[in-house]
């Protein structure tokens, strides 16, 4: 008997996760968290929070090694807006002007690349858990995935 009870709160619990899960991808502020990045060997966390305007922003708060050679902070240098380019690289707009789309049950806005220092048309959806980032330009375009995470 012990065990049939074990296993329904199992049971229930796991349904539960999936239906907050489920939950979390049908409204826009499902969006809002902080997510850790791993591409092409460059890691970071970012932050994902609501502007005064309704969309939504990821920024840099933490990279392995903010500092150069000299202890300086590594500058945002590669941004095409040079207004930009003395923001550290630990706190940098990554995506801006995200809005959701209830029917898509996405969001559409702009990713900034601070490794080629390119600004493309993004696409956010969660898959699982897993958030799903497309920056395109004219169709083509890439797919990168950022972890949720708990801080």
């Amino acid at each position: 008997m012990k065990r049939i009870i074990i296993a329904l709160a199992v049971a229930l619990l796991s349904i539960s996760s999936v239906f907050a899960q489920e939950s979390r991808n049908n409204y826009a502020d499902g969006v809002i968290g902080k997510y850790f990045i791993d591409y092409k060997g460059e890691q970071s966390k970012v932050e994902c929070t609501k502007n005064s305007d309704g969309t939504y922003q990821f920024k840099t708060y933490w990279c392995p090694n903010p500092y150069d050679k000299n202890g300086n902070k590594v500058l945002d240098v590669k941004n095409p807006d040079k207004s930009l380019r003395n923001v550290p690289v630990d706190e940098m707009v990554i995506i801006k002007g995200l809005v959701y789309d209830s029917e898509k049950k996405q969001w559409k806005g702009k990713i900034y690349d601070p490794t080629s220092g390119i600004i493309v048309t993004a696409t956010v959806r969660f898959e699982g858990e897993v958030i799903k980032i497309r920056g395109s330009v004219m169709g083509i375009g890439k797919t990168v995935e950022w972890q949720p995470i708990d801080e």
